[in-house]
């Protein structure tokens, strides 16, 4: 979508009706759904001109939430120069050879870049907002809003315009005494009696939620001069550009320049993607977009310090439910970034977590503790808008109050399940030509793995792979459209109770391999001593033809360090250096094949002959991707009769860094070899 603010915009409403419409059947039978924007190729997150259409990816990982059966994908594209088939092959080659995320930026220049969330401290103490800021607060007059702003009052001392469309008027003298919904019912209906206008139910809950509302109205603004700041109330739509301007004409008369904004205006209607109508996604969507939109609007020309907007979690991680309060708070997030740049403020969005209040029931309240996720007690929430304003590390887009994790709000599931497909060819796969067997080319056992382990991660994005066990190898994969238009395969990967159970099949259905992937809460490290077996000199060709066979780009042993009967030591090459291609790989199979070479090298020392490796008992992960550079490899092992060896190889980085371990290879001679008597 090209063109001016309101045209970015309907792509964010397109797109929901464009998944409101597939979703009853992909949320049962699965399906594909991938959104794609162009705000420069890294989320907005460096000010984006075309921020306004940011709210895609809040979409797309909520329906992510919904879907579990889906494969889903949020692709940030920038155009750059380039024309409508470059981009197209970009898209194509993301979406078959591309890696889980959900979330995927790709460069101009080519490169592609995912979004990760990192911890980081509130730092410095330059704050934005003193005893001469004018602050507009959009919803703060209410709620947990009202309670930061007090806080932020009680810092700066600034002057306080709070905007909400709740009329400000003076209660029945009669309700002076009661405090309760049942006490204001009691007094109402009493005073109806007595003059004769007994209200309607309807109208009776109406005026008991107007006097509560203005109570806790003239409570925040007596709070915030009882701290030491000023403050007013104005009765507007926030939606409402020319009303929003005609109030603010008023506080600049009294007050000066309008120095800061603060939106916190925002509403719920909680539907799924399927049962959500076009009108609750508008209200949803519009309150927040068009309120954030109405303010700058009306403060075009006001001198302002700083901007601040209350986002939610829902944005960083999707929600059940949310998918348009999602949107919303994650194209405030994006606008923020870009208004800083614009207007050279200080701005901040704050993906505030559950608070203890507000939108919080009793029992979303014990939902949300059985998932473990924080709730956000006010005064500690109060402190982070504060420590916020004074922070001067740069960043805009913060997740607040814990964590953020994929399905950190999203109803406990198990059981899910997921599939991807991926096409193998020579255009996109060309080093599998040097992995061939009579001039056909075969996926090792080293690319199923790393499958296996995009596969776990795209199910599980929120973990980290521990390992993948029991790798059983039921049918090799001879590639017999290699050249041409390429072999198909489907990757799956289902919860139960053991892990995640891996399938990596063929578009015939054949079975081809097996495994098991454990994930873990954080990233495991591997903390054991390494031994180094005794060994003796390397006298033999490594890549003979016969025990090894591999062409150029699968001749990654560097240097064979030593052998002996207890095992094998070796320098490798890791996947970046050897060249395989520009995918997002998450193990290092280049590093992992020359594991497998050291096998067959050592079991022929052991065995006699050359062998084949039959199944891998576990690889562990200790790390997300490969390392750079050299990759230094023990292999230890033992013989298992005349025919069979079982043997273990730890990997470590130039740092001497643990980073992986193959444990179990079984290597078996090949059939007519002979064995050592």
């Amino acid at each position: 979508v090209d063109g001016d603010t309101e045209s970015l915009l309907t792509a964010n409403r397109a797109g929901f009706i464009a998944a409101k419409a597939v979703a009853a059947r992909f949320a049962t039978d699965g399906g594909a759904f991938v959104t794609v924007q162009d705000t420069d190729g890294d989320f907005g997150l460096s000010g984006s001109q075309r921020a306004w259409v940011g709210g895609l990816a809040g979409l797309t990982k909520t329906a992510a939430q919904e879907w579990p059966k889906a494969s889903l994908k949020a692709i940030d594209l920038q155009r750059g120069r380039r024309g409508a088939k470059k981009l197209a092959i970009a898209i194509a080659d993301e979406l078959l050879t591309g890696g889980p995320e959900i979330e995927v930026g790709l460069k101009k220049d080519g490169s592609r870049i995912s979004l990760r969330s990192v911890a980081i401290e509130a730092k410095g103490n330059a704050p934005a907002v003193n005893k001469d800021s004018v602050i507009v607060a959009s919803g703060g007059a209410r709620g947990v809003t009202a309670a930061t702003l007090i806080a932020l009052a009680a810092d700066t001392g600034a002057k306080f315009a709070l905007l909400g469309r709740t009329p400000l008027v003076d209660e029945p003298a009669a309700c002076s005494d009661a405090n309760t919904d049942a006490e204001l019912k009691k007094v109402l209906l009493g005073e109806g009696r007595r003059t004769g206008t007994m209200p309607k139910p309807a109208e009776l809950g109406r005026q008991v939620r107007q006097i509560l509302a203005n109570r806790e109205i003239r409570a925040t603004l007596s709070a915030i001069e009882a701290n030491g700041g000023t403050a007013q109330y104005l009765s507007v739509d926030v939606n409402n550009v020319e009303a929003v301007s005609t109030a603010l004409d008023g506080v600049r008369k009294g007050w000066g320049p309008i120095t800061g904004l603060v939106h916190a205006a925002g509403v719920l209607a909680d539907k799924l993607i399927a049962e959500k109508t076009v009108d609750q996604f508008d209200f949803v969507f519009n309150t927040k977009v068009g309120g954030l939109q109405a303010l700058l609007m009306a403060t075009a020309n006001d001198p302002l310090t700083v901007l601040c907007t209350f986002s939610s979690v829902a944005a960083r991680c999707g929600n059940q439910g949310q998918c348009d309060y999602a949107m919303a708070n994650e194209l405030l997030n994006k606008v923020a970034s870009l208004e800083a740049g614009r207007r050279n403020l200080k701005a901040k969005s704050l993906g505030w977590g559950p608070w203890e209040g507000g939108m919080v029931t009793p029992a979303l309240k014990a939902h949300f503790e059985s998932l473990g996720v924080p709730l956000i007690p006010l005064d500690v929430g109060a402190k982070m808008l504060v420590d916020g304003f004074r922070d001067d590390g740069g960043a805009v887009e913060l997740v607040l109050g814990g964590e953020p994790k994929m399905e950190a709000l999203a109803l406990a599931s198990t059981g899910r399940s997921l599939t991807m497909a991926i096409r193998v060819a020579e255009s996109s796969h060309g080093y599998l030509n040097d992995h061939a067997i009579a001039g056909v080319p075969v996926v090792p056992v080293v690319l199923a793995v790393e499958w296996f382990a995009r596969i776990a991660r795209a199910c599980r994005p929120e973990l980290s792979l521990a390992s993948i066990d029991d790798v059983r190898v039921l049918r090799g994969i001879k590639l017999a459209n290699f050249k041409g238009a390429g072999d198909w395969f489907d990757i799956s990967a289902t919860e139960t109770d053991k892990g995640l159970e891996l399938e990596l099949n063929g578009a015939d259905g054949a079975f081809h391999y097996r495994a098991i992937a454990k994930m873990t809460e954080t990233q495991v490290r591997h903390t054991n001593s390494v031994p180094m077996p005794n060994l003796g000199s390397w006298k033999d060709t490594v890549y003979d033809g016969h025990v090894l066979f591999h062409g150029d780009n699968f001749q990654v042993i560097e240097v064979v360090e030593g052998i002996s009967d207890e095992g094998l030591a070796a320098t490798l090459q890791s996947t970046p250096d050897a060249g395989w291609s520009n995918e997002p790989w998450h193990t290092d199979p280049a590093a992992l094949d020359g594991g497998l070479q050291m096998a067959l090298l050592w079991s022929k020392r052991t065995l006699g002959g050359a062998s084949l490796p039959m199944s891998v008992g576990q690889l562990r992960a200790y790390t997300d991707r490969p390392p750079t550079g050299s990759v230094s490899a023990i292999l230890t092992g033992t013989v298992k009769g005349r025919d069979r060896a079982v043997s273990n190889i730890v990997f470590r980085d130039e740092e001497g860094t643990v980073v992986a371990e193959l444990r179990d290879i079984v290597t078996v001679l090949r059939p007519g070899e002979p064995a050592l008597a």
